[in-house]
């Protein structure tokens, strides 16, 4: 039986927005080592450890941090639980340890510094994390002994370093550490670190890739990773850490992004993204695994095995709200799920068109229910972040609550989106940005072609980089769009190089360009530059503690547009970072985005 959670208590000026506010979510399975009890994350925005039966009853909350927690682990030997959490949304993640007796400790007590979880050891009595205590620019590999709390800087370092696997008891020789560098959105190098005398050295023969789920094999003689190495899209490999020889495992015509072995080693699951949506597979590691039937459309994660073979995982889609299920005796069922949204969400369907070079965008578009007004529909475009990001078939309340009131959705991957290749979502990199915003004029030229659609009425919003496409639309389309909404957007490519967080900096610019090199294309392609040609209303929200992008662009956006006159509303949050988590800012934001929309576009 699915047990139904209630949801979270807000207010809002809008009772359409608070609506939408509302609903929540249950996540991150993690079973106990018995299989007996699902931990797990719960709540609305601010989620918290909770704690429940394998069947879902007996249901408790662990946690009142009143912050976002994060990184759900169980020791690999027993019952203590690890997480993490930050203040106010600065991502400083402080690191916490539950014994199974009940007891709470702080592992690191350093406001403003990041505490990167990473992995415990085979035997459970240390863990490895990733902090920028000495320096805020670099990550040191640290390791912590949870009896003693003696901590053992084991590699200072000079970029972003995580420790994602430990060799496992079985490995001959010094026991290491899987150090993964972060260089940029394309690029992560893997490294083993011996942790007897300290010597670091790289994965020989690896090329410029993407690498992520790192573990090691049983035996310690090979590494299970994803990657895009030799490839178009991320496959699952075995790879031999002495000579970077790989063996595919797994490799559909589709990013697989998720993978996790039984505990007998058995069975493999893994999740490949079919073109924003999940294709859970399940069975024996070395034979067929069929897609795992029953699922609602949309994204599945978080894969947890119980000792008996059960897989319980997460599922959210555009129509339901994150919730859990588990797949038992060839079964697939909802285990813990939110209390369904009033009115019932609308779901959204894969649309494609051309951009002005002929290649396909894809993207998910929904229609408010019912037969369209005369005269058609508003719309608006929503664009997300990264840009080496994707949207998903993934629950948004803030788009249903736009369809609700009366609006058209698009929500576009256009070119630098992930889940689409390795050569998509390097296409707009550099000096290739431009085309970034041809596709932007291609998108609203499709939405303003369809019959349904009023074609004056088409609006833009988007978060982060999907910001900075909002202002770009703006400045440098004003002819296209009737209003628009910035989520913390970006202004200046070099401005924000400069302001954000020092450990980030050099991560973004190889992906955005260095202002010295890339100072005609920052002139033609930068919102900050072009702020006297806006002409539509814009609605800027953005909070004081974002440590991506920091508070100062749209302070320098607004400043300059009010300058020339131009129309913009300007919401700061205090106590937010690169989000809008708790239901208090959602509410404020979520009603200032719905009457911005209302009376600038109709609806």
């Amino acid at each position: 039986m699915t047990e139904l959670i209630p949801a979270d208590p807000a207010t809002a000026d809008d009772p359409r927005a608070l609506r939408w506010v509302a609903p929540g979510a249950v996540s991150t399975p993690v079973f106990s080592t018995d299989g007996q009890t699902l931990w797990h994350l719960r709540g609305a925005g601010v989620p918290q450890v909770w704690q429940c039966a394998r069947d879902g009853s007996a249901a408790r909350a662990l946690t009142e941090h009143g912050e976002k927690t994060w990184k759900l682990a169980r020791a690999p030997t027993d019952d203590r639980l690890l997480w993490a959490h930050d203040a106010g949304g600065d991502e400083a993640h402080a690191l916490f340890l539950r014994s199974p007796d009940g007891a709470v400790c702080t592992l690191t007590a350093a406001p403003g510094t990041i505490h990167n979880f990473g992995c415990f050891s085979p035997d459970g009595a240390l863990i490895a994390y990733a902090a920028n205590d000495r320096d805020p620019r670099f990550f040191d590999i640290l390791t912590l002994d949870l009896a003693t709390g003696a901590r053992r800087r084991v590699l200072e370092g000079q970029g972003i370093l995580t420790a994602p696997a430990w060799s496992p008891a079985a490995r001959p020789g010094a026991p290491a550490l899987v150090v993964m560098e972060d260089i940029s959105s394309a690029e992560q190098r893997l490294h083993l670190l011996d942790l007897e005398d300290g010597r670091l050295r790289a994965i020989p023969g690896l090329p410029e890739a993407r690498f992520s789920a790192v573990k090691w094999e049983k035996s310690g003689t090979a590494l299970l990773v994803l990657t895009d190495a030799g490839a178009d899209f991320i496959r699952l490999v075995r790879l031999d850490p002495e000579t970077g020889a790989m063996t595919p495992l797994f490799a559909p015509e589709a990013d697989v992004e998720a993978w996790s072995l039984s505990p007998d080693g058995a069975l493999l699951a893994t999740v490949e993204n079919d073109r924003g949506s999940s294709r859970l597979r399940v069975g024996p590691a070395d034979g067929a695994r069929p897609v795992v039937a029953g699922l609602p459309e949309g994204i599945v994660a978080d894969l947890a095995w119980a000792p008996d073979g059960a897989l319980a995982f997460s599922v959210a889609g555009p129509a339901t709200p994150p919730a859990i299920w588990i797949l038992e005796g060839g079964a697939a069922r909802c285990l813990l799920a939110p209390e369904p949204p009033a009115p019932t969400p609308i779901p959204f369907a894969l649309v494609s068109w051309k951009a002005a070079d002929g290649r396909d965008l894809p993207g998910f578009y929904a229609t408010p229910r019912g037969p369209a007004p005369a005269g058609g529909w508003p719309a608006v475009v929503w664009v997300h972040g990264g840009p080496a990001a994707q949207t998903r078939a993934n629950f948004r309340p803030d788009m249903q609550m736009l369809l609700e009131a009366g609006f058209a959705v698009l929500m576009p991957n256009l070119r630098g989106s992930t889940g689409y290749g390795r050569a998509w979502m390097l296409a707009d990199e550099l000096e290739r940005r431009p085309i970034y915003l041809d596709d932007l004029a291609a998108t609203h030229a499709f939405i303003a072609a369809r019959p349904e659609i009023d074609a004056v009425r088409i609006g833009i919003m988007g978060q982060s980089y999907g910001g900075y496409a909002v202002l770009a639309a703006l400045t440098l389309q004003p002819d296209l769009w009737q209003a628009g909404v910035d989520y913390y957007g970006i202004a200046d490519f070099a401005t924000l190089l400069t302001h954000t967080s020092p450990w980030r900096a050099d991560h973004r610019a190889r992906e955005y360009g260095y202002p010295d090199a890339m100072g005609t294309v920052f002139d033609r392609i930068c919102p900050l530059r072009h702020a006297a040609a806006l002409r539509a209303p814009l609605l800027v929200l953005h909070a004081d503690r974002d440590p991506r992008v920091p508070l100062h662009e749209s302070e320098l956006m607004v400043a300059e547009l009010r300058r020339h006159g131009r129309p913009v509303r300007y919401e700061r949050l205090s106590w937010a970072g690169h989000g809008f988590n708790t239901a208090a800012h959602r509410a404020q934001v979520y009603s200032a985005v719905l009457a911005h929309f209302r009376t600038h576009l109709g609806g």
